[in-house]
């Protein structure tokens, strides 16, 4: 078993396709039981409050499908003209028709306790933890947002229907088709140069 510096340095963004259509993960897919353990581990992130405000909705198989049809079609109908592309459109279907899994990363509002700005750090708390718990599983991972996924009527189809609930993006899964990436851009800068000491 990696130590946890070990494996905090192995995590990877891993994105679904290399092109649209051609996935960049492989055929194997990823069981309910790993996706499972992977949203447990996301649980434990840490929350104010202990309102762990993290929901998911998972999409795996064919529904994947019908994840890809719902993408397009929403953002189809909220986006602009003026900003509409065709190939930002399909790019975003073919990251769910090319992925063995999707969990649509929610977060629901508890009004007047916590501020809404430490409930959004508190699920992407939990996205680390399963960031790191697919990497732990050989597990590539990409987590993608869109304004249009936070679309009222979009993050209602997604689950979050509540007035001040989020959709914070959607996480991609797969076990990479070839070798685990190496870092493109190298190690990150030193840490000594992002830290003020007192």
């Amino acid at each position: 078993m990696q130590s946890l510096s070990e494996l905090i340095e192995f995590r990877r963004t891993v994105k679904p396709i290399v092109s649209i259509g051609e996935s960049n993960f492989s055929d194997r897919p990823v069981s309910k039981e790993t996706i499972e353990q992977l949203l447990s581990n996301a649980n434990w992130a840490p929350t104010h409050g202990l309102t762990e405000p993290w929901r998911f909705t998972v999409y795996q198989g064919d529904s994947l499908k019908d994840l890809a049809k719902f993408l397009r079609q929403a953002y189809t109908a909220h986006t602009s003209k003026e900003e509409f592309r065709e190939a930002k459109r399909e790019k975003m279907a073919s990251y769910a028709e090319c992925t063995r899994a999707a969990v649509v990363l929610g977060m629901k509002r508890h009004p007047g306790k916590i501020p809404a700005e430490e409930e959004v750090m508190a699920v992407a708390c939990a996205v680390q933890n399963l960031h790191l718990s697919a990497a732990a599983e050989g597990l590539g991972g990409f987590w993608s947002t869109a304004p249009v996924y936070d679309v009222p009527a979009v993050r209602a189809e997604f689950g979050f229907g509540g007035e001040e609930d989020r959709c914070l993006g959607i996480f991609y899964l797969g076990y990479p088709k070839n070798d685990w990436p190496e870092r493109k851009k190298g190690a990150p800068q030193p840490v000594k140069e992002k830290i003020i000491w007192r």
